[in-house]
C-alpha cells in the first residue's frame, strides 16, 4: 500500500536520495541538502498560509510504502513560476524569408526566448525510485497532485503547465546543449542543470541569446532533440498526455525538452473528480480502482484502493481508514484510477 503526503523534515534524508538516482535533467530537484531542506521549509510555508490568489507558494510531496514506512518518489507544484524572476523557455515559430523576384518562399523554424509561461502553475520534479516504478505508482503520484489542485482551486492559475526532460545521456551529454548552451554560458550541461536548480534564474537572462536562433543552423543532432522526450520520462508524460496536456511549441532552453500544457478545467482527473462521504465494507467485492483523497491542506493524503461508488459516496475496505485517517461518514475525494 502506498500512499501521497505533504512532505516533512524528517524525509529529507530520502529526497536526497532520490535527488541523487534520479540522474541529470530534473532541474527543479537537486541533489544539494540545503537546497531540499528549503523546498521542504517553503511547502511548509505553503501547506500553512492562507492563500486568496497564487502566488510563489511550492507543495512538495512524497509517496510512502505503509508497510516499511520508506519514501519511494516526490513530485512538486509551483503555485506560479516567475514570480521574482522571469520564467524562461523557447517558443518555436516559423520566420518566413521571401523573394518575389526569386520566386522564393520558405518558412523557417525558429526559437524564440520568451518568458511566456511566466504567471501559470507548473507541475515538476516527479521521481520515483526504480524499485517501485509500476505503472499504478506512476499514475497515483502523479495524479495526486491534481486532486490537490482540484481540491484547491483558487491556489492555481487557470492553466497548467510541465516541462518533460529532454534527451541526454547518462554523463550529462546533451547534443542541444553542446550546439546552443554552452557557447553563452561556457560550462557543461549538467553544471548549469545544476546551478539552475540551486540558485536564482538571473543568470539565464544574463547570458543566454536574445535573437531567434534559426533551427536549421544548429548541428542535425541538436535539431532531431527538440520537443523530444528522454526515455526515462516517457511514463511520466504519457500520464499527463493521457490527462489531456498538450504540447504547444514550448521547449526547455537547457535541453530542448517539451513543455506541455492544459486547462485545468479540462484536466480529466480534475473534471472527473467526485466528492462524496466514505462508507466502508469489511466484505467489499467486484470493485474499480480509485484514487481517493482525504484532509485538508498539511493532512492531505492520497491512496489507490479499490472502491464502489454509489449516491451517498465511495464504499471502502475497513483497512483504509487508519491510512487516510478517516472514519465512516468523512468527507472525501476520488477519481477513477
Amino acid at each position: 500500500m502506498y500512499l501521497v503526503r505533504p512532505a516533512d523534515f524528517p524525509d529529507l534524508p530520502a529526497l536526497e536520495r532520490l535527488a541523487r538516482d534520479a540522474g541529470i535533467g530534473i532541474t527543479n530537484f537537486p541533489a544539494n541538502r540545503e537546497r531540499l531542506n528549503d523546498k521542504i521549509a517553503t511547502s511548509r510555508r505553503s501547506f500553512n498560509t492562507d492563500v486568496v490568489q497564487p502566488g510563489s507558494e511550492f507543495y512538495l510531496f512524497v509517496m510512502e510504502q505503509q508497510d516499511t514506512h520508506e519514501i519511494v518518489g516526490t513530485c512538486s507544484i509551483d503555485a506560479m513560476v516567475g514570480v521574482d524572476a522571469p520564467f524562461y523557455s523557447y517558443r518555436i515559430d516559423e520566420v518566413v524569408h521571401a523573394s518575389p523576384q526569386l520566386q522564393i518562399h520558405n518558412r523557417v523554424p525558429a526559437l524564440h526566448l520568451c518568458h511566456d509561461y511566466s504567471g501559470t502553475t507548473r507541475l515538476n520534479s516527479l521521481v520515483l525510485d526504480r524499485k517501485h516504478q509500476t505503472d499504478e505508482n506512476f499514475a497515483l503520484l502523479s495524479r495526486a497532485r491534481l486532486l490537490f489542485i482540484a481540491h484547491h482551486p483558487d491556489r492555481f492559475t487557470p492553466k497548467l503547465f510541465a516541462e518533460i526532460r529532454g534527451e541526454s545521456d547518462h554523463k550529462g551529454y546533451s547534443p542541444f546543449w553542446e550546439a546552443l548552451g554552452r557557447h553563452f554560458f561556457s560550462m557543461d550541461f549538467k553544471k548549469a542543470d545544476y546551478l539552475s536548480g540551486i540558485s536564482n534564474k538571473h543568470f539565464i537572462a544574463e547570458l543566454m541569446p536574445r535573437y531567434p536562433i534559426y533551427v536549421p543552423t544548429l548541428p542535425e543532432d541538436a535539431q532531431d532533440c527538440i520537443g523530444v522526450i528522454h526515455e526515462g520520462s516517457e511514463k511520466i508524460a504519457n500520464i499527463l498526455l493521457d490527462e489531456g496536456f498538450a504540447f504547444r511549441d514550448y521547449v526547455d532552453i537547457f535541453d530542448a525538452g517539451p513543455s506541455i500544457e492544459a486547462r485545468a478545467q479540462d484536466i480529466r482527473t480534475i473534471a472527473n473528480q467526485r466528492h462524496g462521504k466514505a462508507l466502508f465494507d469489511a466484505q467489499l467485492e467486484q470493485t474499480e480502482a480509485y484514487l481517493i483523497a482525504a484532509g485538508h491542506l498539511e493532512d492531505f493524503r492520497v491512496a489507490c484502493a479499490p472502491g464502489q461508488a454509489q449516491v451517498a459516496g465511495l464504499v471502502l475496505h475497513n483497512d483504509l481508514q487508519e491510512r487516510l485517517r478517516i472514519h465512516s461518514g468523512s468527507l472525501i475525494q476520488w477519481s477513477k484510477l
